[in-house]
């Protein structure tokens, strides 16, 4: 294998061989940093002098051996065939005694009655672990070879050793000696190593970013090629890699480990002092190891070339001495006033109870980690806080901060903190923040006397000077009476408006509270009461974008709890709006974002959403499974249970269960009645109990219900009414249903809730067909199959595509004359079904008379009928104008 980037270096050795074999003795000294190829250079200059005639002795110096006195000289000995030198008394001493003096002459003689025969070659590897009566027989050879045949090669780091830098200086102080210092390899050097193993246009695009992360170490660059060899990424870092940097440190000096160790469990931004007292040396030493590291190819300053280096150097250090380097770190870095956020992660590491005086550090680090978004290592730090104090009041606000980092990404995690802190709230050891989170934490969970408990004290932060601890407690007492809307009420609970101020009112308190949103630091039930608000005021687009703005920075702040609770309003925006698939969508995505168990009670909300979404697309199976989904006990006193009744109770008519239905919209109208709930426009109980009575023959029934709907404040938002339309026209006889569906198919048209409007069209269609007007039935249900399909509406496509084919067929098929009208015939049409003169028409279309004659002519051909009073509306009112 050729040395590359070392091919001067080896002339150089060469010539000095060269030298030394016509008498003039030279010592060469070749340095460099570990695992650089010293070994690889000396082993081929003794091969060439071997096959040159030279005597060539080598010794292999070892850590594990350095403790043997003359081991070094002994594997000389050895080499030559002579008698090995027997080891001295006390090899530590500073001064050589008489006999040690006398024993090392006798070698040298030895070594240079050799050199008197032949020219010989000495090579000793990896010098800086000889033991020191070795060292010493070296500089005594050294001394005496200036006119002998010999050449000394001594190899390694030779400064590496506390005795190291006096025998450097030794040794070049003698003008006989040549250091010779071997570099990382260049980024082009790595590329000619690296093709020695790979194609060359691969190695040419591996060179520059296995340099960076080898720092030209030719032994990492080796398995940096191990590990890429079969491997996606170019070049992968994998065992081989780590296995070699681990070797790199094991094979130096021990301080060079102990630095590196220091290195690794200070951090990047660690300093000097740090990692010196850490690894127990001075300064000046830290340095030293610090560039004998970058010259090994491991570290960039205080920074491994990658993590998974210093992750390694974690993980080969003994745990016991781990956990003392990690606690060190820790106070240094304490008594140095250095950033909570640094002590902390040291403290967490260790991961055992610490002193009373880290408990607020780490109090600290977890809140600037929270403001990072880094959520696990807050709670990290609050669980260690929480282990390591025994201060009641303390222990409660520390829990009180885990609550709260559990809301954001798992609720359910919040169970076990429940009891602890209600103890707490009861001795009054918490807060007033915390006390409200507390109560809305018991509330969510299914425990709202318990939070009634906690929020009958703290009546007195209703009126607190802060605004946004108010807001708190407004937005707790708010959900605690949804939560059990018949428990007992704070002072601040009020019943819901019926005025028009009052909603006003409740609609730009609404928007405050998005307004000040901040997804995570917010309160999550006040933003889901305000989006809840913005909807059943029919403020669709407004909730749509406000979910819109906060999921995104959820999404980005990976905050689970958000996420769910924003998608189930997608799914509810969805539903009123027609859109089955979406809605579908969002309540799959909020009951998978987030466990049962995290869920709570609030649970009853995606389910009713899933339930709705499930029956009206088709899928009864996937209803009937999301029915069967377990719920606390809890939700059947909440405002949650008359919502998921419903839903329910639309299931059970869709599956032809009339009875249970009529059971479940009963119910929940009697707990929406009792608990002020009774909202149309939120639950139209009495709309899906009007239509059962029709379909059980009970019109009478239905009218009465319908005409309550109606009256109900509430009941005039367009979708509201026009459901309440839809559903009175279907009790009435078919002459007297045209006029209240086409009222309901603006109002619904202008609600934007295409599968209601494709109901209006559908009831159209059926109307038609009972007053014998096949071309109008055919036109209307035509429509309604396009709205169905469009929002996804499948139960309501399987019941309309059988009434459609059978028109087709009475029809022989004949090409349906809707979509053979003009644009100007369809508005005349619109405005004629509507009952407007010719004139009026006219006067509204700005034609003449004349005209708007020809075009209902031409309409009534393509439509197939003879009759102004067959037609029927095609489009809403706004179409006219189009």
């Amino acid at each position: 294998m050729p040395l590359i980037e070392r091919e001067h270096l080896l002339s150089e050795l060469t010539a000095l061989h060269a030298t030394a074999a016509a008498g003039h003795g030279r010592v060469a000294l070749v340095d460099g940093g570990v695992a650089s190829g010293k070994t690889e250079l000396v082993n081929a200059l003794a091969e060439r002098a071997a096959a040159e005639g030279a005597l060539v002795l080598t010794a292999a110096c070892s850590l594990a051996e350095s403790a043997i006195p003359l081991g070094v000289v002994n594997q000389l000995c050895h080499g030559a065939d002579l008698r090995p030198a027997l080891p001295a008394g006390d090899t530590d001493a500073p001064t050589l005694r008489d006999d040690d003096a006398r024993l090392l002459e006798s070698v040298c003689r030895l070594l240079l009655d050799l050199a008197a025969q032949r020219p010989l070659v000495v090579v000793v590897d990896d010098v800086q672990f000889a033991d020191p009566l070795s060292l010493q027989a070296l500089l005594y050879l050294q001394r005496r070879i200036r006119a002998a045949r010999v050449l000394l090669v001594l190899s390694g780091c030779v400064t590496a050793r506390p005795a190291g830098a006096a025998f450097h200086a030794e040794l070049t102080r003698q003008p006989h000696c040549k250091h010779l210092r071997l570099l990382p390899l260049s980024p082009d050097g790595v590329g000619r190593l690296l093709a020695e193993r790979f194609a060359p246009e691969v190695a040419r695009r591996l060179a520059g970013p296995a340099h960076a992360l080898s720092g030209g170490n030719p032994m990492l660059v080796h398995a940096l090629a191990d590990d890429s060899r079969g491997a996606t990424e170019f070049p992968a870092v994998g065992d081989a890699f780590v296995h070699a940097a681990l070797a790199c440190l094991h094979r130096s000096d021990p301080r060079l480990l102990d630095v590196a160790r220091a290195v690794a469990v200070a951090g990047p931004r660690a300093s000097t002092a740090l990692c010196a007292a850490l690894a127990d040396v001075t300064p000046a030493a830290t340095r030293q190891a610090v560039t004998a590291l970058a010259e090994a190819g491991l570290v960039d300053g205080h920074e491994f070339h990658h993590p998974a280096v210093r992750a390694a150097v974690l993980e080969d250090c003994p745990p016991d001495v781990l956990e003392a380097l990690r606690h060190e770190a820790a106070l240094l870095l304490h008594d140095d006033a250095a950033p909570a956020v640094e002590v902390a992660e040291h403290l967490v590491a260790v991961g055992a109870p610490v002193e009373p005086w880290a408990v607020p550090v780490l109090v600290a680090a977890a809140a600037e980690a929270a403001v990072e978004d880094a959520t696990a290592h807050a709670v990290d730090c609050l669980e260690l806080a929480l282990a390591s104090t025994a201060d009641p009041r303390e222990r409660a606000a520390v829990e009180a901060g885990l609550v709260r980092l559990h809301w954001r990404s798992k609720p359910s995690s919040v169970l076990r903190h429940l009891p602890s802190l209600l103890d707490a709230a009861r001795a009054d050891l918490l807060d007033g923040r915390d006390a409200l989170l507390l109560a809305r934490s018991l509330a969510w969970h299914g425990r709202p006397d318990d939070a009634a408990e906690v929020l009958a004290g703290l009546d007195e932060l209703a009126e607190h000077p802060d605004p946004e601890v108010a807001a708190d407690h407004r937005a707790t007492a708010d959900w605690l009476r949804h939560c059990d809307p018949d428990g007992p009420r704070t002072r601040t609970d009020r019943a819901p408006a019926e005025d028009p101020a009052a909603d006003r009112f409740a609609l730009d308190r609404a928007e405050e509270v998005l307004q000040r949103a901040r997804p995570g630091d917010s309160v999550l039930v006040a933003v889901w009461a305000a989006l809840r608000a913005l909807i059943t005021a029919d403020r669709l687009d407004r909730a749509e974008d406000w979910c819109e703005r906060l999921h995104e920075e959820a999404d980005r702040r990976d905050l689970a709890s958000w996420r769910a609770v924003l998608s189930d309003v997608r799914a509810d925006t969805a539903l009123r709006r027609g859109d089955l698939a979406a809605a579908h969508r969002h309540a799959r995505q909020a009951l998978t974002t987030l466990s049962a168990a995290s869920w709570g009670v609030a649970i009853g909300s995606p389910l009713h959403h899933l339930v709705l979404a499930a029956t009206l697309t088709g899928r009864l199976d996937q209803a009937d499974e999301a029915l069967r989904h377990p719920t606390p006990p809890a939700l059947r006193r909440s405002l949650f249970w008359p919502r998921y009744l419903r839903a329910r109770g639309v299931h059970y008519d869709a599956a032809d269960r009339r009875q249970a239905a009529l059971a479940d919209f009963r119910a929940a109208g009697e707990l929406a009645v009792r608990w002020a709930a009774d909202d149309p426009a939120d639950l139209p109980w009495r709309v899906d109990l009007a239509r059962v009575h029709v379909r059980s023959g009970r019109p009478e029934a239905a009218r009465e219900l319908v005409t309550e709907h109606l009256a109900l404040p509430g009941a005039d938002s367009p979708r509201a009414r026009g459901m309440g339309l839809r559903a009175l026209a279907s009790a009435c006889a078919p002459k007297q249903r045209q006029a209240m569906l086409c009222e309901a198919m603006d109002l619904l048209h202008a609600s934007g809730d295409r599968h209601e409007l494709a109901h209006a069209f559908a009831d159209l269609s059926q109307t038609g067909q009972a007053l014998g007007e096949f071309g109008r039935a055919k036109m209307m249900g035509r429509r309604a199959l396009q709205l169905a399909e469009g929002c996804a509406a499948g139960l309501l496509r399987q019941k309309l595509q059988p009434l459609h084919d059978a028109l087709d067929e009475r029809d022989g098929g004949a090409e349906d004359g809707l979509a053979a009208l003009s644009d100007a015939e369809r508005r005349v049409v619109n405005l004629a079904a509507r009952g407007h003169t010719n004139r009026e028409i006219g006067h509204k279309l700005f034609i003449t008379v004349s005209t708007v004659e020809q075009h209902l002519t031409r309409a009534y051909r393509k439509l197939g009928i003879s009759r102004r009073t067959d037609l029927v509306p095609i489009g809403p009112t706004e179409e006219v104008f189009a």
